[in-house]
């Protein structure tokens, strides 16, 4: 019997599909105004009040080095609870979100190219999504 894997949020970034682990998300907001930080790193857009929280925004794509010039619609606020390394709340701004999936560990493939890099693997049940690590 296959391991179910879990869900995972599918989200868009320049465009291709991406996912994390749902268990990694806190909350989903529309874009909301984000105040720029001076000197901060250039994947860090700023921050937000979310609720009286304040969230630090990020360009994911930055990270992936992935170009995405497309208006990014969504803030997905990641549960700084179940991550590691992390203070605070942290919000990824995507392109949009997509939908929930379902996948179970045969779902996901993974070469030895990933290794140094955020990707965990490749969704193959769907139209291929990449796997975010979430550690």
């Amino acid at each position: 019997m296959t391991e179910p894997l879990g869900e995972l949020l599918e989200f868009r970034l320049g465009g291709d599909r991406y996912c994390l682990d749902i268990a990694y998300v806190d909350e989903i907001v529309t874009t909301t105004e984000v105040r720029s930080i001076p000197n901060a790193p250039e994947y860090v857009i700023g921050v937000t009040d979310l609720r009286g929280r304040t969230t630090t925004v990020v360009y994911p794509s930055a990270v992936l080095d992935v170009d995405d010039d497309r208006d990014r619609t969504h803030i997905v606020v990641l549960d700084g609870d179940e991550l590691t390394d992390v203070e605070g709340a942290v919000g990824w701004l995507v392109e949009d979100i997509r939908r929930v999936i379902t996948a179970a560990e045969n779902d996901v493939e993974h070469t030895p190219v990933m290794d140094d890099t955020p990707v965990a693997g490749v969704v193959t049940n769907t139209p291929p999504v990449l796997v975010l690590d979430s550690e």
